[in-house]
């Protein structure tokens, strides 16, 4: 009898294992079907991209130069634009202005200005040679990197311009208004009139000379194009549109009514469409000639998505089947050992243990929003400190009273070797090289997304810092909040209510950094949290190992939240 319960236990457990292969197939089959779509889109805009490094006012800075797909019938060269992202951005997550340029036939240079991205440096620098703006001549010392290389060789000289949006504006204005190479220029909403300190700025007198506002006129500036929403809600129409036009008589297409993600993102085929029919009036004296105009941008930020969540999906599934496989004989004793096992609870019972998990939900948000709101975004840390603090002092004291204090010593280093088995420690490290490997391939491959700080090993080190956050939110979820599920009578049911409570968490975290809301970095951030939690839960299903788990999946968080840290230096946030 006891020879047949074995047989079904193990069965069963086989059965599961290629229900999970399946599962895992199929995964990959929808993968990479939709990485060939994305190819095919790809195709349609560029064949390949570059990394390219230069220097510029001591700082080392990277632009991606994209090789377009299309050749043009009607000259033998191509234009070249350089395109400036947002603050806080980087220069591979806005992708309307390279791909859709890039169907066109244009080279298009996406440049990582100072303090942004993987660039070093910050905002504030100012070139001790020349005594001039590192952003007034980033644009400039990558055009001379660039004319160095091969491909300048297909490049018309007389067919180079400038694009940027909000910060990016600025940038563009001020390196047009210095260097004549760049023929025709393109702000969008950009930033022209303020007053340090103020956006990351500290007061200098010699950069306020530089300011749009203080540089610009009409001997400076030539075939300028300025697009900003009448609504505008970070930077005001009048003083920076309106002013623009003022100082240098440019053309100024206003932007009215609704749009997606909002008016100063600008958001709209129509931004589009007037800004490559500005280059190619100013290139090739025609809008038409160079063909119809298909705006298609959309469908990759869809396929990007889709691959992204794919990718999440499939590591999670390869780390469930791995872990299966890697601890079958743990989980054979332990069904074989629980099989019969039930916890019987009442219908008060079970609401007892709704409400006091709701509570723990609830204490635990509002720990977060009082430290946040005494000592600002600093105060999450010091409320994840002290969650961890009450958290650690109370299971001291419940582990003494249980213990003798002369079993002490022997107990915590029982406790010590049975979370440090090679065993774990190995699959653990396999687990995270999962994601890191997989999101490293995607990213190389198709550069959208890529998220990688400026200075790896300072930025690193101090992405230290958002391990309090983590490990508090993973005490609360695998030692508070999952013990008081016992209610529920299955794995499931739990794994749901722990993703449900990750969301409230993730979101309030989002509502408390909203001053930060414009890093793409912080968001995805966000999102690489999750996948760690939910990948965790993996892993605590077979390992009941928790602080080896926490210690190692951290390095993947670190990784990306070492990117947010760079961006916030690059552009001097801690100065303000």
């Amino acid at each position: 009898m006891e020879e047949r319960e074995e047989f079904i236990i193990i069965d069963k457990i086989t059965r599961k294992e290629h229900r999970h292969l399946r599962k895992l197939l199929i995964f990959i089959i929808i993968l990479i079907i939709s990485l060939t779509c994305l190819q095919f889109n790809k195709a349609q805009s560029y064949n390949n991209y570059e990394r390219v490094q230069f220097k510029s006012a001591g700082a080392t800075l990277y632009a991606n130069l994209y090789y377009p797909s299309k050749t043009l019938t009607f000259q033998e060269k191509h234009p070249l634009i350089i395109y400036c992202h947002g603050i806080g951005s980087k220069r591979d997550f806005d992708l309307r202005i390279p791909l859709e340029f890039l169907k066109r036939g244009f080279y298009v240079a996406a440049l990582d200005y100072q303090g942004h991205g993987e660039s070093g440096g910050n905002i504030n620098n100012i070139d001790p040679i020349t005594g001039i703006p590192a952003l007034a001549q980033d644009c400039s010392k990558l055009l001379d990197k660039l004319e160095t290389m091969p491909f300048y060789s297909e490049i018309e000289k007389n067919q180079i311009g400038l694009i940027g949006h909000s910060l990016g504006g600025m940038v563009v204005l001020m390196n047009q208004a210095l260097d004549s190479r760049f023929k025709v220029s393109i702000g969008l909403a950009p930033l022209v009139k303020f007053e340090p300190p103020r956006f990351g700025f500290v007061y200098n007198k010699n950069f306020l000379n530089y300011i749009p506002a203080n540089l610009l006129n009409g001997e400076n500036t030539h075939n300028l194009l300025i697009i900003h929403h009448e609504n505008d809600e970070i930077l005001d129409f009048t003083e920076n549109a309106l002013k623009a036009q003022e100082l240098t008589n440019c053309t100024l297409i206003p932007i009215k009514g609704f749009l997606i993600g909002g008016a100063h993102q600008l958001y709209s085929d129509k931004v589009l469409v007037k800004s490559i029919n500005w280059f190619e009036q100013h290139f090739f004296n025609s809008e038409i000639l160079n063909g119809r105009i298909y705006i298609t941008f959309y469908w990759n930020y869809f396929l990007i998505i889709f691959n992204i969540a794919f990718l999440l999906i499939t590591v999670i599934c390869l780390t469930s089947v791995s872990s299966s496989i890697f601890f079958k004989k743990e989980r054979e004793f332990e069904e074989s050992e629980f099989s019969d096992y039930r916890i019987e609870t009442t219908r008060f019972d079970k609401k007892r243990q709704i409400f006091k998990v709701s509570l723990s939900i609830g204490a635990f948000l509002l720990n977060w929003v009082i430290f946040e709101r005494i000592f600002g975004l600093v105060g999450i840390i010091f409320a994840s400190l002290n969650m961890i603090f009450i958290y650690t002092l109370i299971k001291l004291i419940l582990y003494i009273k249980k213990h003798k204090s002369i079993r002490i010593k022997h107990s915590l280093i029982k406790i010590v070797k049975s979370q440090l088995k090679l065993k774990y420690i190995i699959f653990i490290c396999i687990s995270s090289a999962y994601f890191i490997a997989i999101y490293m391939i995607f990213s190389f491959y198709y550069p959208f997304g890529f998220i990688w700080p400026s200075n790896f090993v300072v930025h690193f080190a101090l992405g230290y810092l958002i391990f309090p956050v983590f490990l508090s939110i993973e005490i609360f979820f695998r030692k508070i909040l999952y013990p008081q599920l016992n209610f529920l009578k299955s794995k499931g049911s739990k794994t749901k209510v722990i993703i449900t409570t990750m969301v409230l968490v993730l979101i309030s975290l989002m509502f408390l950094t909203k001053r930060l809301s414009y890093f793409p970095s912080l968001l995805f951030t966000y999102l690489i949290f999750a996948m760690v939690i939910i990948q965790n839960e993996k892993l605590f299903e077979n390992m009941k190992n928790f602080y080896p788990v926490v210690i190692i999946s951290f390095s993947i968080v670190q990784i990306f939240f070492a990117a947010v840290i760079s961006n916030a230096i690059g552009i001097s946030l801690s100065l303000n």
